[in-house]
């Protein structure tokens, strides 16, 4: 990025885009967005995309588009209003920055992959699972070539304020034995190395010509994995029970994804944490 470039953050009140945010904010001029606007970020509703002031961005900005309806089961449920945000609004914010001589780097899924048990990495072709997939494989599509966009396929995004993770604390709290679904396995990655790949590839998007690439981690775990992982580290009371989820869970999400990338961990100029070194560094911070 040149050194005048801004870092334009969609979705900075987002659980990734939040974080993201931040740590852009520590090292250069980053502008964040949210729906509502407010508390200093620009409004820039996905359902609405020709509101926003486009004008506001210039050639060198790179727009990092974290935002999205992503519950699979509200996609499945709301399809109409699912892809008027996260496919037409999107398209069209995307389009648009793109326009202006800006770059995306767009935040997509796993899932496009489909089911996979045997590991695979950015090669490997596309069958999504369920209508977020759908979705997200068609933004990609939309933009397949087009030399001003990247797209990051994420993996289970683990950080001490994941939703999983917070609903292991919560059963520890409440002294109540946590229900687990299994079989149910993903490459987790940790939410620290997802935004310094992201702010890699945004620095130095020529040093990285690939226009996928998948941000996971070191190994693919269950929910019984990850558990087991918190409970020797930091959640040393934890109880739990295996159930198997009903057949609908499936339909809008894949068992298992075995997803690795020699890009990530070049991204990252090292290997990404394993979930137990993650939880090591979450569990050793303050409470936020």
């Amino acid at each position: 990025m040149k050194n005048n470039s801004t870092l334009f953050i969609v979705g900075a009140r987002s659980y990734v885009g939040g974080a993201l945010f931040a740590s852009a904010s520590k090292v250069g001029s980053a502008i964040g967005t949210s729906s509502l606007g407010g508390n200093d970020l620009l409004p820039l509703r996905l359902d609405a995309p020709a509101e926003f002031d486009y004008g506001q961005i210039h050639p060198g900005d790179v727009v990092l588009l974290t935002a999205a309806i992503s519950a699979p089961d509200i996609c499945a449920r709301e399809h109409g209003r699912a892809w008027a945000v996260n496919v037409t609004g999107t398209s069209s914010v995307i389009q648009s920055v793109i326009n202006r001589g800006a770059r995306v780097i767009f935040f997509s899924s796993d899932a496009v992959y489909g089911e996979r048990e045997d590991e695979f990495d950015e090669r490997a072709a596309c069958n999504p699972v369920g209508e977020y997939a759908v979705m997200k494989h068609e933004v990609e599509q939309r933009f397949a070539g087009n030399a001003s966009f990247k797209a990051i396929r994420l993996s289970y995004v683990f950080s001490r304020e994941d939703k999983f993770t917070r609903y292991l604390a919560g059963c520890v709290q409440r002294n109540e034995q946590a229900d687990l679904f299994h079989p149910f396995s993903r490459a987790i990655v940790h939410r620290d190395d997802v935004v310094a790949g992201a702010l890699t590839l945004a620095e130095h998007w020529d040093d990285s010509p690939e226009q996928i690439i998948n941000f996971g981690g070191p190994q693919i775990l269950s929910r019984v994995d990850f558990a087991e992982c918190l409970r020797e580290i930091h959640f040393h009371d934890l109880r739990f029970k295996i159930i198997e989820p009903d057949a609908d869970f499936f339909k809008n999400r894949p068992r298992i994804i075995a997803m690795t990338s020699p890009i990530f961990a070049r991204l990252l100029g090292r290997p990404p944490h394993s979930l137990c070194e993650a939880a090591q560094l979450e569990f050793a911070l303050p409470s936020k």
